[in-house]
């Protein structure tokens, strides 16, 4: 297994992480709405890194009690080898000492992305119907207490 390195996002690492983004979602995110996400006051925006090649991200935040996972990616070649469970233990250590909890949604069909939520303890609490274009389909609300 490659070492996976987690660090903070920068301005350089958009162009990467916005191919990555059109590889990975039918209603990818510009460069432009990506650079917008780098960190501000309650923003987390890291991506995984395999000798010095970007090979995911995750974006969210948290604004006290409540975190949010707003997106997550793995480079198609590299998934199945722990990188969106690096990302998301970092994003959860990051979190831990104000979050209760963390919230995200994820596509009804994405059984690999559900899979790999409920290793890591989130649990299923609602379903958003129609929340996602290109194809339409229901947004499953998936929700982790931080103990």
């Amino acid at each position: 297994m490659n070492e996976i390195i987690i660090r903070n996002v920068c301005k350089n690492d958009i162009p990467q992480i916005a191919e990555i983004e059109k590889r990975s979602f039918t209603d990818p995110w510009t460069e432009n709405a990506l650079m917008s996400q780098i960190p501000e006051k309650y923003g987390i925006f890291f991506t995984a890194e395999i000798y010095g090649e970007i090979v995911g991200y995750i974006i969210g935040s948290c604004d006290g009690e409540n975190a949010f996972i707003e997106k997550i990616a793995v480079e198609n070649s590299v998934r199945k080898q722990g990188i969106g469970t690096a990302l998301l233990n970092k994003f959860i250590y990051e979190i831990s000492d104000n979050a209760k909890q963390i919230s995200l949604e994820v596509r009804e069909s994405n059984s690999a992305a559900k899979a790999l939520y409920f290793s890591m303890g989130f649990k299923i609490a609602g379903v958003r119907k129609d929340l996602y274009e290109f194809p339409k389909e229901n947004g499953i609300v998936m929700i982790k207490k931080i103990i």
